[in-house]
């Protein structure tokens, strides 16, 4: 039987689960980026890129996180003893979500949806190959819903949309 775990956010913006228990428990601070962050966020984006078997090998090799977020706005997810576990990387003035990376050791914590949670309440749009179904997964989970799909250099994909109001979705672990 799968245990019901609701994430919420406080106004000092750290972000909490509250698990069947009630107890709510503090994991992982969200906030924006800054230079400090940028060795740890490379390092994920490297790991996470260069290990991506859903990606053209072409595009496996391209692991210059500075180079392929100018002018986006980034947002870390750091664990108790600060380490960066993850970050999004969005387009503000399009509403659109052009990154999102968990460390793979922080994968089933909560991060993505974390992360996803510190945006603001409008509605957000990414692109998602589908090749990625562990992320297409994931993000269906958290209540987004494919609009349109196309085709892009590294293969067919789904554009989704997740309206985010200020009720968090419920993720079941």
């Amino acid at each position: 039987m799968k245990k019901q775990i609701s994430l919420f956010v406080r106004n000092d913006s750290r972000i909490f689960l509250s698990s069947d228990t009630g107890n709510p428990t503090a994991m992982y601070e969200v906030r924006p980026f800054v230079p400090a962050d940028a060795p740890a966020v490379q390092r994920i984006y490297a790991r996470c890129i260069s290990t991506a078997d859903w990606l053209p090998e072409r595009a496996r090799k391209v692991v210059d996180f500075a180079r392929v977020s100018v002018g986006e706005r980034v947002h870390v997810a750091t664990a108790p003893n600060g380490e960066v576990a993850g970050f999004v990387s969005v387009q503000p003035s399009r509403s659109f979500v052009h990154h999102l990376f968990v460390h793979p050791d922080a994968h089933g914590k909560g991060v993505g949806m974390q992360l996803l949670l510190a945006l603001e309440p409008v509605a957000w749009r990414l692109k998602c190959v589908r090749a990625n179904e562990r992320a297409i997964e994931f993000y269906l989970k958290c209540g987004w819903r494919e609009i349109e799909s196309g085709e892009s250099e590294h293969g067919p994909y789904a554009l989704l949309e997740w309206q985010r109001h200020g009720e968090p979705p419920r993720r079941d672990n």
